[in-house]
């Protein structure tokens, strides 16, 4: 099913010139692609943190060299502190540029001068993660039966899950706490995938609510628990993270 929606952009370049190139290259491609993008630009970091203020954006593309008291990626750091799902796409005229952008959990960087079709690649991959974590995320869900109740419960309530014993525990945005008898291998049969990662005989998360990872853990987003990493799932974890990001 096609889902339509408006993909609100920010794009923000201290040069009007490569500014309303990029623009166009954005505007172009929703034409193309029958998106209905709208693009709002700015020149400076402090212009691009007042909009990101005023408005709920998607995707925001940030030159890096602002010529500003700030650059793209401090903006970019404030941006992300405020906003854990925007894509953060860095437009940069330095190609190894990508230590930062993975620390940032930027989703992309694009190497001046563009060059069209990667570009248009980029904003296939980017506008199908905006229309899964806006649109088709918040109608999916779980139903589970702990023993007392069925409890109806969408994904993005759930943080994580933990396998104890013979139950497995779901904990919840709101710090509750459910925990049906089943087994993870059971559950994530139930489950749609592209949503929950398998990180740990004992754990499975939700990629979304990730908030960093470390060598051996993964910090999850408003809790002070790390979730270990399994040495046999390090691999597909580093793979899923990039294909996240």
């Amino acid at each position: 099913m096609e889902v339509f929606m408006d993909i609100r952009i920010l794009a923000c370049d201290n040069n009007r010139y490569q500014l309303d190139r990029l623009t166009n290259h954005i505007r172009e491609f929703g034409i193309k692609y029958n998106n209905n993008l709208i693009i709002d630009k700015a020149v400076t970091g402090e212009e691009t943190l007042v909009l990101h203020r005023q408005n709920r954006y998607h995707m925001v593309f940030l030159d890096i060299d602002l010529g500003d008291k700030v650059n793209g990626v401090e903006i970019a750091e404030t941006i992300r502190k405020n906003d854990d799902n925007i894509l953060i796409i860095f437009v940069t005229a330095y190609p190894d540029f990508t230590s930062k952008a993975y620390e940032l959990f930027a989703f992309n960087y694009v190497v001046k001068p563009i060059e069209k079709q990667f570009f248009e690649k980029m904003l296939i991959r980017g506008i199908n993660i905006v229309k899964s974590r806006y649109f088709i995320r918040d109608k999916l869900s779980i139903t589970i039966d702990d023993g007392y109740e069925n409890h109806k419960i969408p994904y993005d309530d759930i943080i994580y899950f933990e396998k104890i014993g013979k139950r497995v525990y779901f904990y919840l945005t709101d710090r509750s706490v459910l925990n049906p008898v089943m087994t993870l291998n059971h559950l994530d049969s139930l489950l749609e995938p592209g949503f929950f990662l398998r990180c740990h005989k004992s754990f499975m998360i939700n990629h979304y609510k990730i908030q960093y990872i470390d060598t051996h853990q993964i910090k999850m987003k408003n809790l002070d628990t790390m979730i270990p990493i399994g040495r046999k799932y390090k691999e597909s974890i580093d793979k899923a993270i990039l294909k996240i990001i």
